[in-house]
C-alpha cells in the first residue's frame, strides 16, 4: 500500500512539474548575423502579446525548432520567413526598421 501511494505521489508531482514548466511559445530564438547584429525572435511577443497560435506560423512559414531553418534578409523581399507578416500591412515593415530586430552591441 505504501508503494501505491508513493507511486501516485511521484506521478502527481511529475504531472504538476510538467504543467508548471510547460509553456506555449517555445522561448526566444537567437539568430547570429554578421555585421548587422544579433536578432532575437520572441515567441512571447508573437504568441502571448499578439495572440497567434502555433499553426499560424508552423510548419509552413517556420519549421519546428528541431528542424531549424535559417532566416535571411532575402527572405523578407520574397515574403518568406519574417517578411511574410512584416510587410508594412500586417505588421511593421522591416525596411528602415533594422534597430527593432537587430541588436548590435556597442563596444
Amino acid at each position: 500500500m505504501k508503494r501505491f501511494f508513493l507511486l501516485v505521489f511521484l506521478l502527481g508531482g511529475l504531472l504538476l512539474a510538467s504543467i508548471a514548466l510547460g509553456r506555449i511559445g517555445g522561448g526566444d530564438i537567437k539568430y547570429t548575423v554578421k555585421r548587422v547584429g544579433e536578432v532575437t525572435f520572441s515567441h512571447d511577443t508573437h504568441v502571448e502579446a499578439m495572440g497567434f497560435n502555433c499553426t499560424e506560423c508552423h510548419p509552413i512559414t517556420f519549421v519546428t525548432k528541431e528542424q531549424h531553418k535559417v532566416a535571411k534578409m532575402i527572405h523578407r523581399r520574397q515574403s518568406q520567413s519574417c517578411g511574410k507578416c512584416h510587410d508594412g500591412k500586417q505588421a511593421f515593415d522591416l525596411r528602415g526598421n533594422c534597430y527593432i530586430c537587430h541588436n548590435r552591441e556597442v563596444k
